[in-house]
């Protein structure tokens, strides 16, 4: 392949080809995001609610569960998911 060939191949493909006409634009009364607004404060805490009932049951179950190597398995799959979290936030940000 040439240089040209190559350009080419990598140019953006127009949305009209595969889209239809107002595919970017919302339903009636639809309002776009706004960083900062009402609906987003509510939704963030919601989130943060659901965080914490989850972080509460996993540590309710590692007291219940008797049997060591179950609880250590939980543990660390969560250990291994918390770090490739946080792998990924400190390599993309």
């Amino acid at each position: 392949m040439d240089l040209r060939e190559v350009e080419k191949m990598s140019k953006e493909i127009p949305t009209k080809e595969y889209m239809q006409d107002g595919w970017d634009s919302g339903p009636i009364g639809c309002h776009p995001y706004k960083r900062g607004s009402r609906h987003n404060k509510i939704g963030m805490w919601i989130m943060w609610i659901f965080y914490g009932i989850i972080t509460v049951q996993v540590i309710h179950a590692m007291t219940v569960i008797p049997f060591f190597p179950i609880s250590f398995t939980i543990l660390s799959g969560l250990s291994f998911i918390c770090y490739v979290a946080w792998r990924a936030t400190w390599l993309n940000g």
